[in-house]
């Protein structure tokens, strides 16, 4: 009798516990295994991976893409709250799991059963919520007794032999006192940032460059211009973080003010009480100068999410070569983005603003332009040796963060797949949810691809170039009836690596530099084929009760497995005045 093929599953939960925990329950496992008479093939681990969530879980996304492609029959873990603690994903895995025809085994129970996996989920997401009421109840009491259960505030320093103890540390204590009075005398925060940037004193996170949002927080952010510690009062339970069930993002919201402790330490205090009142009436006036009578944001038009428009996570400064960001919308101006570094930290002097818009239609030009130039593509192709070595850092980073996103996506979908089961939700929401999602996957797929592909084939082939043409067409033309197209948004990712934004003097027309995948340029798929929802929802172990929402795209050019994302530019773009 063949034996059963076994792959073992391990995870911890904190980086506060030990790395041992993960041998301690492979070699528990496998002893399981050998008992079993399984065939252990290979293993999986998840460290310091909490089991409230199935996002940024490397491991588990690589065991169940393993078991779709039938690498092992069997998966042994030590319980199987190792895989999922919540009460909607474990049931969603297991039976994800069984459509792959892969059982699952642990070392405590057997072989799980729907039974089993039922409860476990339950008991699973009750101990969630028992230890978060015990932790938050923990951290109230030592409030209560002056004591701190968070992080360190700038200033202050820990009392060795005395958790939670603090006392003032006169050196950044003085910092505190003179970013007091600057701001109490009428000096912006940015300023002051950047004048003690200059000085190489040391931020609040550890490095020698300041934000200005670290003296004056934002929303939900009091700043330390706004922290009471400052005056001798703890301030505790402001906010609280939530879990949004369909993305699973933590949230901060505030609490209400019913919900709020304050407890005085006097002995604590560095700011005197008439500074504290000055500066604070200096931060009221200016948020009601900036924001009307309320003092709060009130948005007079809607502003594009930072990860929907189709630059987002592309621009880079010319002069730090930092992000670029969103840095105001208003009804008058516009959406406009800025470097960070200039903006946030004052440590880049490329201050100008840009208008979103122009910024895009000047992109889509230079596509139209230069994009589709053989002598051009030709020349970039002559170049790519020494940019190629540049971006090799660069390269390897992107690709783990794709990995990453893909796992999120992957977690998403099964989610989505399970509130269509039970019912959960609108079905017409569920199938828009699912189709973006695997919008997004099949780009992200693609960009991985081409990291992964061969180094050294660089060779413009008519036949890439006549299809290269023909997709750049394709896209141009999308991005031209709409720039905030899923797809075409995937695609023109899967083209552009990166868009440098060079300094120019004021009103003068922009002037930027796109860098391109080389190998988007000569042979890869910028419309890859996609899954229909139906398609989806079957790979994931569900039931599909309605006709496909959207049919699969005729026009799909097929991608050249054997090129890598090398990266190109065409030179400097300078608009039209």
């Amino acid at each position: 009798m063949t034996k059963k093929r076994a792959a073992l599953y391990a995870r911890f939960s904190s980086d506060l516990q030990k790395d041992r925990s993960i041998d301690d329950q492979l070699a528990l496992c496998r002893a399981h295994a050998i008992r079993k008479d399984f065939d252990v093939v290979t293993s999986f681990v998840d460290r310091a991976k909490s089991g409230a969530s199935m996002n940024n879980r490397d491991g588990l996304w690589e065991m169940m893409s393993a078991a779709k492609r039938g690498d092992f029959d069997v998966i042994v873990m030590e319980s199987l709250d190792r895989l999922s603690r919540d009460q909607a994903d474990l049931p969603a895995l297991h039976k994800r799991l069984v459509f792959s025809n892969v059982a699952i085994e642990t070392v405590n129970e057997g072989e799980a059963s729907h039974i089993h996996v039922g409860l476990r989920s339950m008991v699973g997401s009750m101990f969630l919520r028992d230890l978060a009421d015990k932790c938050r109840r923990g951290a109230t009491g030592r409030v209560r007794e002056g004591k701190f259960p968070g992080a360190r505030v700038y200033g202050y320093r820990c009392i060795p032999g005395k958790p939670g103890e603090r006392e003032i540390d006169p050196e950044q204590a003085a910092i505190v006192v003179r970013i007091f009075r600057e701001y109490a005398a009428g000096k912006s925060p940015r300023i002051i940032a950047a004048d003690l940037s200059r000085e190489g004193i040391i931020s609040p996170s550890g490095t020698a460059v300041w934000s200005n949002q670290c003296l004056t927080g934002g929303r939900l952010r009091q700043g330390m211009i706004g922290n009471r510690l400052y005056i001798g009062e703890i301030r505790w339970n402001r906010t609280r973080i939530h879990r949004d069930p369909d993305t699973e993002l933590e949230v901060r919201r505030a609490t209400p003010a019913a919900d709020h402790m304050l407890v005085p330490v006097p002995q604590l205090r560095i700011v005197p009480q008439k500074l504290w009142d000055a500066a604070n009436a200096v931060r009221s006036q200016r948020a009601i100068q900036k924001f009307g009578p309320t003092g709060k944001v009130t948005r007079t038009t809607s502003a594009p999410a930072r990860k929907e428009h189709l630059l987002a996570g592309l621009l880079r400064c010319g002069e730090c070569s930092g992000n670029m960001r969103i840095y105001v919308t208003s009804a008058t101006k516009g959406t406009r983005v800025a470097c960070a570094g200039a903006k946030d930290r004052s440590t880049c002097e490329h201050t100008k603003t840009y208008h979103l818009e122009t910024l895009e239609r000047g992109i889509l030009e230079c596509m139209r332009t230069r994009l589709a130039e053989p002598e051009l593509l030709k020349e970039a192709l002559k170049a790519f040796h020494a940019e190629w070595v540049k971006q090799r850092k660069h390269c390897l980073t992107e690709h783990a963060t794709l990995k990453r996103r893909l796992g999120d996506i992957e977690a998403s979908t099964v989610r989505f797949v399970s509130a269509l089961e039970r019912g959960t939700m609108p079905e017409e929401l569920i199938i828009t949810r699912l189709q973006a999602l695997e919008t997004e996957r099949t780009g992200v797929a693609e960009r991985m691809r081409l990291l992964d592909a061969d180094t050294t084939v660089v060779d413009l082939h008519p036949t890439a170039m006549t299809a290269y043409c023909a997709s750049m067409d394709k896209l141009h033309a999308a991005l031209e009836a709409n720039r905030h197209d899923a797809e075409a948004m995937q695609a023109f990712r899967t083209l552009i690596d990166s868009i440098v934004v060079h300094k120019t003097e004021d009103r003068a027309p922009y002037q930027f530099t796109p860098y391109h995948r080389m190998q988007a340029l000569i042979g890869a798929d910028l419309f890859p084929a996609s899954r229909s929802v139906p398609e989806i929802i079957r790979e994931n172990g569900g039931t599909v009760r309605f006709a496909s929402a959207k049919p699969a795209n005729p026009d799909l050019a097929e991608a050249n497995p054997d090129h890598r994302g090398q990266i190109c530019t065409f030179g400097r773009y300078r608009m039209a005045a």
